[in-house]
């Protein structure tokens, strides 16, 4: 099983297909702006310029945090994306003379990291917890994979093997012994495997994997030498489940510590457990994917509900106003959740990552293309925040960039490479997972699917195959020719020749209501179209967003509004809101409530904070 891969896929989708160019002619190059230090009252980046001092071709010092390297290569890994769809020769140009740029930068053993190459070269693979060698060295090889599949350049998948290969010479069995602080290293070298062929890359990256939590902590055995020093200090107070480092991978059954090393260290278990059919370590893949999705994931498939550690906590554990729920960490929810459905081939695994994609990740980016949130609360109050540091995390209005900015390019690239996540192929199978306007055509098979609103029609032209359509939560779908429904997919015998298939895809808005664990939602209600969560923002809503009861039996009308896209109608109801009549100067009391009728307006949680600032709220109290 495996999916059709952004270079054969063809978007055609009105919703998609502007998502897919806003990234490539407004972020992309925005954001080489930025790496070049070149956008006015921007958090400072430094990037390219940190090459140039590791080259020799600066005499300036590095700038910034010790993982910065990886924001040119997760912008190069979205440029290649682009570059699968249509060559775009400015970007391909700028390209090369970033490749250019990192080869100068790489040492003659192929070891390649501007900061130790520029500040300390003698702690060279001394602070693995910290450090982020193996992590950057991961966004290294997956851009240079990504650059050579789209354009057939091998110059920056050379530099990235002549470092694996020094990586793989370095650790492993009867080496030196170690596993990177920061997951990703195991990812790119599955991916490396993938390209390459040589399973060298697939064993290593196992390696990585069965010696974490294994034995004597190495963390803790770096910790305790006698010239260690911490590059981030609050690193002192954190326990192995930080690094999910606490047991064997085969034994881990909960999401635990940084929520983004976890989520890319679990997609990296699934993708190796289907690689090598290890069964054991898929079961541990199947528990931590159960506990994330039923006892750690916000609504919007935001996942990592503190600031202090950018972690996960405990089951229920899920506060809207002080939610971290960091982007990236939602892009790792869809990395694991798409490698568990190779894995298991659940359709459900779609329906959180289409959650996490439609709400936290698309949050994440605003409608001009150069403003982005790092974090994802579910509930705003600019005055609230603007006097209560314990929320000094939570932005109000989305930011030009970031002085830890891994969250825009890894946008970038997530959004790019869409294409390829919307069919898979299993022999005589094939699998709509996400019902976005595509075609592709692979080895005379053709598929052509056209979305007009909820109306689909779907063309198939080739051989016999069998076709499941994924039928996404919370949604009806209608068709005269497909009858034929199990576990989850809608199934098409397709006879071999051309035909044509229509079908009706129709959102339900339905009411929520959290775990009675969660008691930051208890008492509330939040709203759903499809698998898009709505919001209330103060610009459609008198203020305070507190004072609003919605009904649990609400029916609510739809809307389409001129700035936002078709598919994301605004929402209308008739509820109430609690009168703050007899309240002048008393802070309790024990009168009794009275409330106004209003009409509650919403919008779709991914488009708050576009027009302006404002408070905004995902749950409201029910009445």
């Amino acid at each position: 099983m495996e999916f059709v891969q952004v270079a054969d896929v063809k978007l055609n989708d009105p919703t998609w297909s502007r998502q897919f160019a806003l990234v490539r002619d407004i972020v992309l190059p925005y954001m080489w702006e930025i790496l070049n230090d070149r956008i006015e009252h921007a958090e400072k980046s430094h990037c390219i310029e940190n090459f140039k001092v590791a080259a020799g071709k600066s005499a300036d010092k590095y700038y910034g945090v010790v993982f910065l390297d990886t924001d040119l290569y997760k912008w190069i890994e979205a440029v290649s994306y682009c570059l699968t769809v249509e060559r775009n020769a400015e970007l391909e140009m700028l390209c090369d003379y970033a490749i250019d740029l990192i080869k100068d930068a790489q040492e003659p053993d192929g070891y390649l990291n501007t900061y130790y190459t520029s500040i300390a070269p003698e702690k060279r693979w001394s602070n693995l917890m910290e450090g982020h060698e193996l992590y950057c060295a991961g966004h290294l090889i997956e851009a240079a994979v990504a650059y050579f599949k789209a354009t057939g350049k091998d110059t920056l998948l050379k530099i990235s093997r002549k470092f694996a290969d020094l990586i793989d010479r370095t650790f492993g069995k009867d080496k030196r012994r170690g596993y990177p602080g920061h997951p990703e290293i195991e990812l790119a070298l599955i991916r490396l495997y993938e390209v390459s062929q040589d399973k060298k890359y697939l064993n290593l990256a196992g390696y990585f994997l069965n010696e974490r939590g294994v034995g004597e902590n190495i963390f803790v055995e770096e910790c305790n030498k006698e010239d260690h020093a911490y590059i981030f200090p609050e690193m002192a107070h954190f326990k192995a489940d930080y690094f999910q480092s606490q047991a064997p991978v085969r034994e881990q059954c909960c999401a635990s510590g940084h929520a983004v090393r976890g989520m890319y260290l679990y997609s990296a278990m699934a993708d190796y457990a289907r690689l090598t059919d290890d069964q054991d370590l898929a079961a541990a893949c199947e528990k931590i994917y159960e506990n994330t999705i039923t006892r750690q994931m916000y609504v919007t498939g935001g996942v990592g509900a503190a600031k202090l550690g950018e972690r996960f906590t405990s089951d229920f554990d899920l506060p809207a106003d002080s939610a971290y729920a960091e982007t990236c960490a939602s892009i790792g929810l869809m990395l694991f959740s798409s490698r568990m459905w190779l894995l298991n081939g659940k359709k459900t695994n779609y329906d959180i990552w289409e959650q996490a994609l439609y709400n936290t990740v698309l949050s994440g980016i605003g409608r001009d293309g150069h403003h982005f949130f790092y974090v994802n609360p579910l509930e705003v109050v600019p005055q609230t925040i603007a006097h209560n540091p314990t929320l000094s995390h939570v932005k109000t209005q989305r930011q030009k960039w970031f002085s830890v900015a891994c969250c825009p390019p890894n946008l970038a690239r997530i959004l790019t490479s869409i294409p390829g996540y919307i069919y898979a192929l299993d022999g005589d199978c094939l699998y709509i997972l996400s019902h976005l306007g595509s075609s592709f055509n692979k080895g005379g098979f053709y598929v052509n699917l056209v979305r007009k609103s909820d109306e689909y029609t779907l063309t198939i032209e080739g051989e016999p195959k069998k076709i499941f359509l994924r039928l996404p939560e919370n949604s009806n779908m209608v068709s005269d020719q497909i009858k034929d429904y199990k576990d989850g997919y809608f199934i098409i015998q397709h006879t071999g020749g051309k035909q044509e298939y229509s079908y009706s895809l129709i959102p339900k808005v339905r009411i929520l209501r959290a775990h009675p664990s969660v008691s930051a939602a208890a008492g509330k209600l939040c709203v759903q179209r499809g698998e898009t969560v709505y919001c209330a923002e103060q610009v459609d809503n008198a203020k305070p967003l507190s004072a609003l009861r919605l009904p649990a039996d609400a029916v609510f009308s739809e809307e389409n509004v001129d700035w936002l896209d078709e598919n994301m109608p605004i929402l209308k109801t008739v509820g109430y809101s609690e009168s703050e009549k007899n309240w002048d100067q008393t802070l309790y009391s024990s009168q009794s409530c009275v409330y106004e009728s209003r009409v509650i307006t919403l919008i779709p949680y991914s488009q708050w904070g576009n027009r302006g600032e404002n408070e905004m709220r995902v749950w409201l109290t029910e009445k």
